[in-house]
């Protein structure tokens, strides 16, 4: 059996949750832990000398020592030891790079693996405390390795480069830091957030295991968010398409490239809860049958703005959109959502509010020397919402009820886009008004009320 523990899903208590997986431990089990990202910045923040040395070591030692919680007497303090001399490496890490003038190619991934390896530790350390022989190794000891190439749709990726290695340690009980990597030359490699997901369905397969399970704290994937509306409740099963558009409005309980490779390999993924982590909850596979519950989730992104970039020139002329998205991806910025009049005389881009700035630059320097935009216009404290359905797709009047709604709750709708797979109707509101918006398609749409 393969359980994937994102410490964001899970939270930090671990002890009964090792418990519970235990039980499955005389089947076999290989178990990918990573490692909350918000501990893994710490690290980035502290080696860019963005945050002290002293607030970093006391966030990382509050951290594994959370994570520890639990284990008894003897083999605590052998992992109390195991914790201070990792957070003493890392210190010594952390003097090289500033040495080094800052965060470094090389030494940042060693730093941040470090740190994955040591909460992996953590999670063989409960098991050995039930009296189970849990080994730990990393993605690159079985395997797995960073792939690189700086070209869509990924530039980062991770491919499993030597399966008999993932076979050879694969008995027993396995934990793996699942972000620990290689790249293609050996030394080091961090992944990036939600690759651990992608280290699972690929072990899933190559070992011919039909289902990765993912325990979260308040089990399964939900209508809409419980703290939003007190009537949010389980989805029993999502289709790929489904899960993949939840995931990118971040319900992250797996990323989006771990949900398009599930699909590809056919595994598929059970979302369970932390009380019992193999009794499903939400399964994400191929179950397409349309139910009479069209819409099946909501939810939103807060933290975003809108550009309007507006110019009679605009209209007919050949380009001019991906001129306008080519500026702003120059910035390094992504664009959520995009909607474009009949008229072609407007085109409305959506971006994270941190990326306004950099948007707006592209756009002024990239269009400073001729006369196709006129103005730009600007909304900040905006969110996005989107109703998730495999059932909308050529379904009659859902985007009629869904509008209506909310309309009916006094919501004035800035912009709409609707995707081209047409299980998703996505469309921006003022900040404020966005919880608003949830509970009326929550009640109205989902539950019907």
């Amino acid at each position: 059996m393969i359980a994937n523990l994102n410490l964001e899903n899970t939270g930090l208590e671990l002890k009964g949750l090792c418990e519970k997986l235990a039980e499955k431990a005389s089947e076999g089990l290989l178990i990918i832990v990573e490692p909350r990202e918000e501990i893994m910045r710490v690290l980035t923040e502290a080696a860019a000398s963005r945050m002290s040395e002293e607030e970093a070591l006391a966030k990382l030692a509050g951290e594994l020592n959370g994570l520890a919680k639990g284990i008894p007497g003897d083999l605590r303090r052998s992992v109390e030891a195991e914790l201070v001399e990792s957070l003493n490496r890392i210190v010594e890490y952390l003097h090289a790079e500033k040495k080094a003038g800052g965060a470094t190619p090389r030494g940042l991934p060693v730093m941040l693996n470090l740190l994955g390896n040591t909460v992996a530790k953590v999670v063989s350390s409960h098991f050995k405390a039930l009296g189970i022989d849990a080994k730990w190794v990393t993605a690159g000891q079985a395997g797995f390795m960073l792939v690189e190439d700086y070209e869509p749709p990924w530039s980062h990726y991770v491919s499993l480069v030597n399966p008999d290695e993932l076979k050879s340690v694969s008995k027993g009980v396995l934990i793996m830091s699942g972000r620990s990597c290689v790249d293609h030359e050996g030394s080091e490699a961090s992944l990036k957030k939600g690759m651990g997901s992608v280290v699972s369905i690929l072990a899933a397969s190559e070992l011919r295991i039909g289902e990765v399970y993912v325990p979260k704290a308040n089990g399964g994937v939900y209508t809409a968010d419980p703290w939003i509306t007190d009537k949010a409740r389980i989805v029993p099963s999502l289709s790929y398409s489904e899960a993949l558009e939840l995931s990118r409005l971040g319900e992250w309980v797996v990323s989006p490239q771990a949900v398009e490779l599930a699909e590809e390999l056919g595994v598929r993924i059970i979302v369970s809860s932390i009380q019992d982590p193999f009794k499903e909850c939400t399964t994400i596979g191929f179950e397409k049958a349309v139910e009479k519950q069209i819409v099946k989730a909501v939810a939103m992104i807060p933290g975003m703005s809108i550009l309007n970039v507006e110019g009679a020139a605009m209209a007919g002329t050949p380009g001019v959109a991906s001129a306008i998205l080519g500026e702003v991806a120059k910035r390094g910025v992504s664009v959520s959502m995009i909607s474009q009049d009949a008229s072609e005389i407007g085109i409305t881009l959506l971006v994270k509010d941190k990326d306004l700035d950099m948007a707006l630059k592209g756009l002024r320097e990239g269009f400073s020397r001729q006369r196709l935009i006129k103005r730009i216009r600007i909304q900040k404290d905006v969110t996005v919402i989107s109703a998730v359905g495999e059932g909308m797709r050529g379904t009659r009047g859902v985007a009629a009820r869904i509008f209506t709604a909310v309309a009916e709750a006094g919501v004035n709708v800035l912009a709409i886009a609707q995707g081209s797979s047409e299980t998703s109707i996505s469309f921006a509101v003022s900040t404020e008004d966005a919880e608003k918006a949830v509970k009326a398609i929550h009640d109205k749409v989902i539950l019907g009320v």
